[in-house]
């Protein structure tokens, strides 16, 4: 009687732990298309100012994409159905915050340490390839959440977007526009894609 007690707790656990997983790729579908898109597109967008004036400032463009898509996935989640509080939302959820507060503030500390270097020297330049780190960890993020939804198709276009896109900061010279374009490869195969494959599941 104990045996069949645990195993109907394990089954109920899992249960309720693959129940947290539909609900979590249900209410992502519309917020990652939403953020693809965005991604993709400022990226691309960036990319062209960029090319013509030669300023690198047109990166500032970013900050308001996060301001346009905040608002955004507020007005598409407010009415969605709740998900329950469970391990893999907490995961999900703090894999994707982390990967937030992370790439933003090292852009602005790469911004403010620019600003007193120019301070003490006006030809001081640094060296960092932002675009090539960012790469790597949104791959990441998009993989290990894959991994988390036990979703391999989502899996699987996080490594492949991620591998496209540190080719193509690689083989093109540093520094230049073109590399801003491997961002738009990652909002396409790491947050468009699977936000579709969601959304079609959901549909079934």
């Amino acid at each position: 009687m104990e045996n069949l007690t645990a195993e109907s707790s394990l089954r109920l656990i899992a249960e309720t732990i693959e129940k947290s997983r539909n609900a979590i790729a249900k209410n992502s579908g519309k917020p990652l298309i939403l953020w693809g898109t965005l991604v993709s597109l400022t990226a691309i967008i960036v990319w062209v100012l960029w090319s013509h004036t030669g300023s690198p400032m047109w990166n500032l463009l970013w900050f308001a994409m996060s301001a346009i898509g905040g608002v955004g996935t507020y007005f598409l989640t407010r009415n969605q159905e709740k998900v329950p509080e469970s391990e893999t939302k907490r995961i999900l959820g703090s894999i994707w915050k982390w990967f937030g507060i992370f790439s933003t503030g090292f852009y602005a500390l790469l911004w403010l340490v620019a600003l007193i270097l120019y301070a003490r020297d006006s030809s001081a330049v640094i060296t960092v390839d932002l675009t090539l780190i960012i790469t790597l960890m949104m791959g990441l993020c998009g993989a290990i959440s894959g991994s988390v939804m036990k979703m391999k198709a989502v899996t699987a276009s996080a490594v492949i977007g991620t591998a496209l896109s540190a080719m193509l900061i690689l083989l093109v010279p540093d520094g230049s526009p073109v590399q801003i374009l491997s961002i738009a490869i990652l909002g396409l195969v790491v947050l468009l894609i699977p936000g579709v494959i969601f959304q079609k599941k959901n549909a079934k």
